[in-house]
């Protein structure tokens, strides 16, 4: 299994903040929010540990290359949307983070929890990690299973999935991932994991600023 962390993306819903600084090294207690989900992911049983980069890339890969020089770094000369992204990078199964979270260390056995249930259940295509004691639910989960679109919301997703290796496939190369886990969905093949780790979601300036 390898893991992408999604990083390509504007930034606008930071206002703004991100005008001249990409939105993953924006700074919470002194640390950059892409160095949280590096130092989940640097801990797990990974292959390889990809960041996608478009926006403002050269802040972004100079501070990866020399921090992290061990990441690969996919730069993509046009927003290839977080679906395109993905399928532009997978070779193996997956294991996909945003920057929109403040990632938590005890987060790393429920990743790898979720990681060991996947691989024993082939029939996942997409498995969605989710906490249900949220206070803001943004999906539906029944009987294991995601409802996308969501309409009765009962759970939250944490920002992090795991997708099957070539499940993308017949997508086109650019497209945001919502468009699979619509198609997934009907096919009865996403399916959510649950967790309890609280990982904040920090993804606009007023939730950020909250920090």
């Amino acid at each position: 299994m390898e893991a992408l962390i999604l990083a390509a993306g504007l930034g606008s819903r930071m206002e703004d903040l991100t005008r001249n600084t990409p939105k993953p090294l924006l700074k919470i207690k002194d640390k950059t929010l892409i160095s949280y989900a590096l130092d989940i992911t640097s801990q797990l049983p990974l292959n390889n540990i990809y960041v996608n980069t478009h926006y403002l890339a050269d802040q972004l890969n100079d501070y990866l290359e020399d921090l992290y020089p061990e990441i690969i770094i996919s730069h993509e000369n046009t927003i290839l949307g977080t679906g395109g992204g993905i399928k532009n990078i997978q070779k193996q199964d997956l294991l996909i983070m945003n920057t929109d979270n403040l990632w938590q260390s005890s987060f790393i056995g429920e990743i790898e929890k979720a990681i060991h249930h996947f691989s024993q259940n082939q029939e996942i295509k997409n498995l969605m990690l989710v906490n249900s004691d949220s206070s803001n639910n943004d999906l539906e989960i029944h009987d294991k299973k995601i409802i996308f679109p969501s309409q009765h919301k009962n759970t939250k997703f944490q920002g992090c999935h795991l997708l099957r290796h070539g499940s993308l496939d017949e997508y086109p190369e650019i497209f945001d991932i919502p468009l699979y886990w619509k198609d997934c969905s009907i096919k009865q093949q996403l399916y959510g994991f649950e967790t309890k780790t609280n990982n904040p979601h920090i993804g606009t300036k007023e939730l950020y600023l909250q920090y």
